[in-house]
């Protein structure tokens, strides 16, 4: 059966009957005339839609192809969430009126195309409307159906509009004025009502045992206010300091309101508290913190433990149980930035939202696409991704964190990634380097080497090779000027 709904347009046009309410009066045009005895969008006053059966709580909201609403048909083809509005596809007025029928079903332009690659096949008529006849699947109309609409994004695309949970974890003191978990927020609410949007802030101070007693019961509260786990995608935000020295994260203040830090696979097992950690599990986080954290590879191993240990806390004996308690997000993203400023990747979450939450690709697919689109970005800090998969090992399953680093490099003003003094050590003139050339140190190590240009000057500046292994993506090659990113894998 053919699914169908009528959702809100979000587009800004459509047919109204001219009007005249001051000035002399204009004359009538012949397209206008037009305009007003063809009406048929829902913005006029049009008669509505037969009723329907409601369409399965699994499929997108909106059209695929236009992102807008309308009355929409759901692909009838196990597990393709996507719908087509009338305004982008071709309906017979013989298969509209029987939709409802359990014969007829409907096929996406999205699934024809896929079908025709897993056939490695020549294009073919698009026929989107079937029906059942003495058991078999037959064209429901005399000709092919045809696409009006204009595929204005990656054919994988979707329009996802389940349930999302967002929730941004503040350490106390912090301003979230204009925060990047309210940019996101408020780029999903053009798609998503109250009910499907849920959004919370929740500040956290940890930093004795009498508090780290009460947050675990505020957590519990937490999680008993969102309910049962029904998201169909959860964001979570932590937007925390990190300890310069040693790369720990603030838990919050002592009694004597100083503040305290814990290492990072703590702080997780502290955060995620009692029913808030299930919540974690196929979740994305955003680590919101400065670069120390992941400076030093003592606390970038705790926080990769603090995906796959246990909690201190715990003590279970079956493995099922002990995976079950541990903290199991799908992705986590972090910046290494010495200085991060969240505000340089509001471009970034907002495509994240576009892209991954409202699209339905997957960020490690699209993760450089992201940062492309991020225009001071590149510049400010190098970004991480880490993925979290579970795997059976002779029968045993495992966790298994991989990490992926990558820079932004220039081969004239960040060489292998490594951004340039903007005083020269020695004469302290601003920007006075040379184009950079391969070279190697007194040690023969491989970099490359940028000078000081000032007449008295000739300081050289040694930018190192990055540890393997690593692959670079370049972006511009332009007279022996090159810039691109660098993707270091095995972090």
């Amino acid at each position: 059966m053919a699914r169908t709904k009528q959702t809100a347009r979000k587009s800004a046009s459509g047919h109204a009957k001219p009007v005249q309410l001051a000035g002399r009066k204009r004359p009538r045009t012949s397209s206008t005339a037009s305009l007003t005895l063809t009406s048929s969008s829902p913005l006029s006053s049009c008669p509505s839609s037969p009723e329907l059966r409601p369409i399965s709580k699994e499929s997108n909201r909106f059209c695929y192809l236009c992102h807008d609403g309308g009355r929409a048909i759901a692909c009838s083809n196990s597990g393709c969430p996507r719908v087509v509005c009338d305004v982008c596809i071709e309906m017979p007025e013989s298969i509209a009126n029987n939709l409802n029928s359990s014969e007829i079903s409907f096929k996406c332009p999205a699934c024809h195309e896929k079908e025709e690659r897993a056939a490695r096949s020549k294009p073919m008529p698009y026929i989107a409307f079937t029906q059942t006849v003495q058991g078999k699947s037959v064209p429901a109309c005399d000709e092919p159906t045809f696409v009006s609409g204009v595929c204005e994004r990656a054919s994988k695309s979707q329009v996802r509009g389940g349930p999302i949970l967002i929730i941004h974890f503040v350490f106390t003191g912090l301003n979230v004025r204009g925060s990047v978990p309210r940019v996101l927020n408020t780029a999903l609410e053009e798609y998503h009502s109250e009910e499907t949007l849920r959004y919370l802030e929740v500040v956290f101070d940890f930093g004795t045992c009498r508090k780290l007693r009460h947050w675990q019961t505020e957590a519990e509260s937490l999680a008993a206010t969102i309910g049962e786990d029904i998201f169909q995608q959860k964001i979570f935000f932590i937007s925390v300091h990190s300890e310069v020295t040693r790369g720990d994260l603030f838990a919050g203040k002592d009694e004597q309101g100083s503040d305290v830090a814990v290492r990072p696979k703590e702080f997780m097992n502290y955060l995620f508290s009692g029913g808030v950690r299930p919540l974690v599990h196929g979740a994305t986080l955003f680590m919101l913190s400065c670069g120390p954290l992941l400076a030093f590879p003592d606390s970038v191993s705790s926080l990769r433990k603090g995906y796959s240990s246990m909690p201190y806390f715990c003590v279970v004996v079956m493995t099922r149980l002990r995976l079950a308690n541990r903290l199991r997000p799908a992705y986590t993203i972090a910046f290494g930035a010495k200085r991060f400023i969240s505000a340089v990747i509001k471009s970034f979450i907002v495509a994240f939202g576009v892209r991954v939450v409202i699209q339905g690709h997957d960020l490690g697919e699209v993760f450089k696409d992201l940062l492309d689109v991020s225009v001071e970005l590149p510049m400010h800090t190098d970004a991480y991704i880490f993925e979290v998969k579970e795997r059976a090992a002779s029968g045993t399953p495992t966790i298994h964190v991989s990490g992926t680093r990558y820079l932004w490099f220039h081969s004239h003003r960040r060489p292998w990634g490594t951004p340039l003094p903007m005083s020269c050590p020695k004469c302290s003139s601003i920007r006075s380097w040379s184009p950079s050339k391969s070279g190697e140190d007194q040690s023969g190590a491989p970099g490359r080497i940028s000078m000081c240009q000032s007449p008295t000057c000739g300081f050289k500046h040694f930018s190192y090779q990055p540890q393997a292994p690593y692959e670079i993506i370049k972006t511009k090659v332009k007279d022996n000027e090159g810039k691109g990113w660098i993707k270091q894998t095995g972090i």
